[in-house]
This record gives structure tokens, sequence and C-alpha cells, in this order.
């Protein structure tokens, strides 16, 4: 055997003969190893990349957690990846049997020093609004610096959802409207229509900076019984993203500081991703401890226009174990089409 997949059996082995030696811990027979039995992905150290199910008491999971890499739930299933920062951000997904459980995207947490914040924007979406022949990136140009990651190939073809990539955009002086999204933040979208049909998408004069006829296109009525509840169009048709859905009822469109939030994307008529909106100081602040990790509801349409399994929540954690910060979309319920 090579030398390297023997080192990698080792390890996984190493992971088994983990658990085995949590669970004897517990004592002979307690109450603990007797109830419900949960899922966790074992893992001895992050650097080792070794990731092994086991299906083990309650008590034994946590002991895993606080000793070992290891994560509630199935493995992941991983996708694309880039540096961002001084860290690395990867696309995942959790699934059994073809049920998924998590899609999400991972962030290590040194992603969070050093990113760019000068140009505002990465200069990838721009037009000469004044036709002077340059760009000026403060308000010629939009959507930030955006990193495309797609969902692993196995996910994709495997699990009856939607959900084909995630893009994550740092915004390092927020956007539109003033005095509510313009805070440093960052946009988790998880999108359902394909990336060439977003980058196809393009720059131009209206709504956004985005292409007239593209503006039409992305600002098309989605038909009442699809659209979310309490959402609202207002025509922020972006190049390379497409329509953004607000919901009224927002804290920060209410008088409250802007945290987190959740916007709903279409384009054409078809809601076409889901997006957790993040500031940088809540990831900040999650990871040093100072606010607790949360799951938040996703409200609902009354239909869907394709069948398929779709979330009812979003979350954010830091997964201490592994100084990891996690941003996903959960809850997955089965919809038929109607």
């Amino acid at each position: 055997m090579p030398r390297r997949r023997f080192r990698t059996a080792a390890l996984g082995l190493a992971a088994v003969l983990a658990v085995l030696a949590l669970v004897s811990t517990l004592g002979p027979n307690p109450a603990s190893a007797r109830g419900p039995k949960v899922a966790v992905c074992v893992s001895p150290s992050v650097r080792s990349g070794i990731e092994v199910n086991a299906t083990v008491p309650k008590q034994a999971a946590d002991l895993l957690i606080r000793r070992t890499a290891s994560y509630l739930g199935v493995c992941a299933s991983y996708g694309q990846s880039a540096k961002m920062g001084k860290g690395t951000i990867r696309a995942f997904s959790q699934s059994r049997d073809g049920v998924p459980h998590t899609i999400g995207l991972v962030m290590t947490k040194d992603t969070l020093k050093d990113l760019p914040s000068h140009p505002p924007t990465a200069g990838l979406w721009c037009y000469d609004l004044d036709g002077d022949g340059t760009i000026d990136q403060h308000i010629e140009c939009t959507g930030g610096y955006e990193y495309p990651l797609q969902l692993s190939k196995a996910f994709r073809t495997r699990v009856d959802t939607p959900f084909q990539y995630v893009l994550m955009n740092w915004n390092p002086a927020g956007h539109l409207p003033e005095h509510i999204y313009d805070r440093p933040h960052f946009d988790v979208h998880f999108y359902m229509n394909s990336n060439e049909e977003r980058l196809a998408i393009r720059p131009g004069p209206c709504g956004m900076l985005v292409n007239c006829e593209d503006f039409e296109v992305g600002a098309r009525p989605i038909p009442a019984r699809y659209m979310p509840a309490d959402y609202s169009d207002f025509g922020a048709v972006e190049p390379g993203m497409g329509n953004h859905l607000i919901d009224l009822t927002g804290p920060e469109l209410n008088g409250e500081p802007f945290r987190h939030t959740f916007i709903y994307g279409s384009y054409g008529g078809r809601l076409t991703f889901y997006e957790p909106m993040i500031t940088y100081d809540w990831y900040r602040d999650l990871a040093s401890g100072s606010v607790a990790a949360g799951c938040f509801p996703i409200k609902q349409p009354g239909a869907w226009q394709s069948a398929g399994w779709y979330p009812t929540t979003y979350c954010v954690r830091h997964r201490d174990n592994r100084s990891e910060i996690v941003t996903t979309l959960e809850g997955f319920v089965h919809r038929k089409a109607g």
C-alpha cells in the first residue's frame, strides 16, 4: 500500500478507535448510552483531513467534539474552496440517503483577517455611467468581492434539491440602501440557477448598474403564490446576481441595527437564490464568543415552482474545536411543484 494511503487508513482507524475509547469512558451500561444515539462525523484533527461517520450516545458525541475536531451530523461532502482574507472558505453539504440536512459555507477564523477593502469592489461589475471613459469604483461598480463555489458533484447529482453552488460576496463598504445595509458585511448566496445564467446578467445603466434588457428580465414579477410571505420586490436587480427581494418586517427596516437578515433572489419571474446577509461584526463576535450561535426561520412561499428539498431555517455557528464559522441552510422539507 502506498505510504499516503496507509497513513490515511491508519488515521481513519484512529478515529474509530477514538469513538470506542470515549464510549468506554461512559462506564458500564450508563443511562446515557441506552438513550437516543446521534450521528457524528469523527475527525482526529482538521489538519488530518480524516472524517469518519459514526452513531454514538449523545454524551460520547459531546466528548468527541470537546476532545477532537469532530462535529455533529453525517460527514460533509465538500465542494470548491477559495482563499479569502488570511483564511479559506469552502462549500459543503451534509446528506444521507438522498435527504439533505445541511447546505453551507465554512470559513476558517483567519478569513476575517486582512480582507480587501480598497477599492470597495473587485471591479468585476462596472459601468461608465457618466461616459467619461473612466470607472469610479465607488459609484460605478457593484458586487464587492465575489467567490463562487460549486457544491460537490455527488450532492448535485444525488440529492433532489435545486441548489447548485454558493456565491460568497464580501462588501467592505456595504451597499444600498444607505443607513441600513451600508455596513461591512457578507452576502452568502445559495444559488438555484446556473452560474452561467448568473454571469450573463450584464452591467449597465438601469437598476443597480445592470443592463436595461437584463433589468427587465430580472424585474419580471414572481406569481403571487410563489412570493415568500412579507417579501416585496423593489427592482433591486444587480449584474452578476439578479433581483433582490426584501422582508419589510425585518428588524433592520424597523429601527434596529443591521446584524443579519435573509434575502430572497429572483430572475425572470423565478426564485433563484437564498441569501443570509451577515455583518462582519456579527461573524467576529460569534468567533470571539460574545454573541451566541443561532438558527433563524426562513419565511416560506405558499407554493413552489419546482419540486425538491427546500430549507426552512438558516444558521450561523462557530465551531470552537475547529476554529471555523459555518453559515448554513437547514430544516429541509420536500415540496411538490404547484
